[in-house]
């Protein structure tokens, strides 16, 4: 069997095409496989890791671009799609499967023009434009969350949860863990990693001292040590952590964003969260993906606007040392399954 996997732009979309495309190999270990991405970015760097051929196509957003930009998009992703369409002759797939990024939409519809099977796989709990578009030409959808607006053919759509690496397992001899991991990154987390170490020092003065695991992102992490050092705190603080399972099953509470796969990560390893959605995601999927989950009783949101020292002072004293609590957050999660897709996906692929 041949397989072409297509994604682009962030981890948020090409993670999951990898932790398809190991359970596809699990199921059938001769299954061929081609990864085409953008030509930029991390994807090659991925694919290299992964084992996987890899080829480059340059694609631009549209999407609240002005009018000069969005020429200049439609004259660079038809040039993508003329690429795509010779890509796909030549490599033959029995599958096409895209899992976000611009770069899909012309590899997709490439795909779906040479007679394959085509399908894409949504982490959020509402589709990006991208996978709107291509969900009346594929297949299959592949849904993270259940589709309550309605936004994919129905008749398409199959409830997975999203596919997440082996890589990230629980650890059935865990306990409830022993620190909070914050999980702040370069783009659109500073609000986070700010609000964090300020609430831990008002902690701090209460006599509410315990281990913490700060996760910055490589363009606040000086940033973030500095302010450690600065409110007498201490930190076990990273840029970038590679291997989070070890770090996501030692953990006993996280304060994070709401993207969709980080969230099934979450589900995957049953660690609640403190859940602080990024105002600016595209039609405001991470509230839509943290209310899902907190109204499911596993995890709490403090909106980013209302992301004060003091609130999350008060949010992570009334989380962190309450077993029961968080005993019971941590089932609700593990029961929303929202990370066991990989399997359901590859049986879906592999049995037609």
């Amino acid at each position: 069997m041949k397989l072409l996997v297509t994604a682009g732009g962030t981890g948020g979309h090409i993670m999951p095409a990898m932790a398809i495309v190991e359970a596809v190999r699990d199921k059938k270990h001769e299954t061929e496989v081609l990864y085409v991405g953008t030509n930029r970015g991390m994807e090659e760097k991925i694919a290299q890791t992964y084992g996987l051929d890899f080829i480059g196509l340059a694609a631009l957003g549209i999407k609240g671009k002005s009018p000069m930009q969005i020429a200049r998009a439609a004259v660079t992703n038809a040039s993508a799609f003329i690429r795509a369409v010779s890509i796909v002759r030549s490599f033959r797939p029995d599958w096409v499967i895209g899992t976000g990024g611009y770069v899909t939409g012309m590899v997709v519809l490439a795909g779906r023009m040479a007679g394959a099977r085509c399908a894409i796989q949504e982490q959020n709990s509402f589709g990006g434009l991208t996978n709107r578009i291509l969900s009346r030409l594929v297949q299959r959808v592949f849904l993270a969350f259940p589709d309550k607006a309605g936004a994919f053919p129905k008749s398409k759509c199959v409830l997975t949860g999203n596919p997440v690496r082996k890589a990230i397992a629980r650890d059935e001899k865990r306990g409830a863990g022993e620190y909070l991991l914050i999980l702040g990154g370069s783009l659109g987390a500073a609000s986070i990693n700010d609000a964090a170490v300020k609430a831990l020092k008002i902690l701090k003065e209460e006599g509410k001292v315990f281990k913490v695991v700060h996760q910055s992102g490589a363009k606040d992490y000086d940033k973030v040590k500095d302010a450690y050092r600065q409110l007498g705190l201490t930190a076990d603080v990273h840029d970038f952590i590679t291997d989070m399972n070890p770090v996501y099953n030692g953990a006993r509470l996280a304060l994070c964003r709401c993207g969709g796969l980080t969230l099934s990560e979450l589900s995957v390893t049953g660690l609640p969260a403190i859940m602080v959605p990024f105002p600016h995601a595209a039609d405001d999927h991470q509230m839509k993906n943290g209310l899902y989950v907190e109204a499911h009783g596993g995890g709490w949101i403090i909106p980013d606007e209302h992301l004060r020292p003091e609130r999350l002072a008060l949010e992570i004293k009334k989380r962190f040392f309450d077993d029961d609590m968080l005993q019971k957050a941590a089932s609700n999660l593990l029961a929303l399954q929202l990370g066991n897709g990989s399997k359901i996906i590859a049986e879906e692929i592999v049995g037609v």
